[in-house]
């Protein structure tokens, strides 16, 4: 298991290191929430935006579409990124809950 993961996702932690990628790999599979879906549609809104108004002088077509790909997709990862380590905690949480009952 990589070590960034159990830096990012201490849950995983609780899972006999056997079992680690299978419950991140379950995690994946948990669905969006609404503030997750939000968090989304507002990260991809202002990418677009930032891309599309702050880039609109720089070049013309061709080197501008590259520019446009190398800002936004850092950017990209920056801003969704957490949103998804946020599902996946999530993940992990609701199958720690589902092993240990209260």
């Amino acid at each position: 298991m990589n070590r960034l993961w159990l830096a990012l996702l201490p849950d995983l932690r609780r899972f006999p290191p056997a079992e680690r990628a299978d419950a991140l790999r379950e995690a994946r599979g948990t669905a969006l929430d609404a503030s997750e879906l939000l968090g989304l549609a507002a990260g991809l809104v202002g990418v677009v935006a930032f891309t599309r108004y702050a880039l609109a002088g720089a070049v013309t077509a061709s080197p501008k579409a590259a520019l446009n790909f190398g800002v936004a997709l850092p950017l990209l990862a920056l801003l969704l990124g957490p949103v998804h380590l946020r599902r996946l905690k999530r993940g992990l949480r609701d199958q720690i809950e589902r092993r240990e009952p209260r």
